[in-house]
């Protein structure tokens, strides 16, 4: 059995957002560095353990582990119902019923099957994942719009600076508005 625990740079457990490193147990400890992007490092793994995941992260995991453990807990996901909705766009994250990285209930991982410059617009939800980012960057046509959508902190979400910063690094950030618990971070693809 293959098991991936994610750490934070103090060593503790923690959420893919601020991990640092992906200790794999298999027999022997194998430590592969996340520093500068997690989910194009990402092995198959049986069982992920973890701590305070978003809900988005937890979806996208389940595409690395078939266990996603939160806190020493099995975690599921509940239903959230986002308040908007792009047509032709792809959806990052979770919608409605929809899960993972999902367009037109394909269900894929990093890399995506897309050529470059293919898509309309992308909603990204509470996955701050700067491959994933790169990812929907590359795949969006010049001047489209990618939507980071993170619930509220009081929600059980995260402080929408962190969304910024990782956002930013790839699409100017043209609006931030609060929506219904939601933070919608609007970028713009330039280039």
């Amino acid at each position: 059995m293959k098991v991936g625990i994610l750490m934070d740079a103090k060593g503790n457990l923690t959420n893919l957002i601020n991990a640092v490193k992906l200790d794999i147990f298999d027999g022997s400890k194998e430590t592969l560095s996340l520093a500068y992007g997690k989910l194009s490092e990402m092995p198959r793994l049986d069982v992920i353990v973890g701590s305070n995941f978003l809900q988005g992260e937890v979806l996208i995991l389940k595409n690395y582990a078939d266990l996603v453990i939160d806190n020493n807990k099995v975690t599921e996901v509940k239903p959230i119902l986002l308040p908007f909705r792009k047509e032709k766009a792809i959806y990052v994250g979770y919608y409605g019923d929809s899960s993972s990285i999902s367009y037109k209930n394909v269900i894929f991982t990093v890399p995506f099957p897309f050529r470059d410059s293919s898509i309309d617009s992308a909603v990204i939800f509470e996955v701050i994942d700067l491959d994933l980012v790169r990812e929907v960057h590359r795949v969006l046509k010049t001047n489209s719009k990618a939507y980071l959508v993170l619930r509220d902190v009081v929600f059980g979400g995260i402080n929408p600076v962190e969304g910024i910063k990782r956002i930013s690094a790839k699409f100017k950030v043209v609006r931030v508005k609060e929506k219904e618990g939601f933070w919608i971070i609007e970028g713009v693809k330039i280039k």
